[in-house]
């Protein structure tokens, strides 16, 4: 039904597309392989946005924490910047698993840090969105330190978001027929 699955994680130096630029991309396959696309200056911008549309766009489904309010958006108005079209982010279906979980599991918090203990799922890295840009400009500065962190923190964010699908999968297969039915239903003419 979702075909070939891809987990995709945007590291960014703030929440704003005018105020910030995109630093990293963490991209996680089925199997738990994975790739961690980092700009060393602000010149690589573009091509790590290059980069992940041409590797989103090869995939049938993209599955994301909170992707339909950050990293799609975000890479959306990112690439518009530096000239690149964007459009091909949009080709494959989208899973937010943030949305479905907070529409359908009740619970008192819905970070990806939260749902993961909640599904005993095991974090290693235990670092807020808020603490990224300071690492991502010392690593940029060349702190390889930080550079490890960063990595850690994608690979764990990834590794999470991955099991949590896996853990949920069925009940979102059910959820994404679901809401095909309902668009459809109200498509069609009375």
């Amino acid at each position: 039904m979702l075909g070939k699955v891809l987990f995709l994680d945007v590291e960014s130096t703030g929440l704003e597309a005018e105020s910030s630029f995109v630093v990293g991309v963490g991209i996680m396959f089925e199997d738990g392989s994975w790739n961690h696309l980092f700009a060393s200056s602000i010149n690589d911008e573009a091509k790590i946005l290059s980069d992940t549309i041409s590797t989103v766009s090869g995939f049938d489904t993209v599955v994301t924490w909170n992707g339909l309010g950050f990293d799609i958006p975000i890479l959306i108005a990112r690439a518009l910047k530096n000239g690149l079209d964007p459009s091909p982010l949009l080709t494959p279906r989208h899973i937010d698993l943030f949305r479905i979980f907070r529409e359908l599991v009740r619970l008192g918090r819905y970070s990806l840090d939260d749902v993961s203990k909640f599904l005993d799922i095991p974090k290693k890295v235990q670092i807020k969105g808020s603490d990224m840009p300071p690492l991502y400009l010392k690593a940029l500065s060349g702190d390889q330190e930080a550079m490890r962190v960063i990595e850690e923190h994608c690979y764990d964010d990834l590794q999470a978001l991955r099991e949590i699908f896996f853990k949920s999968r069925r009940l979102v297969e059910a959820y994404i027929l679901l809401t095909e039915k309902i668009k459809q239903s109200s498509a069609s003419p009375p």
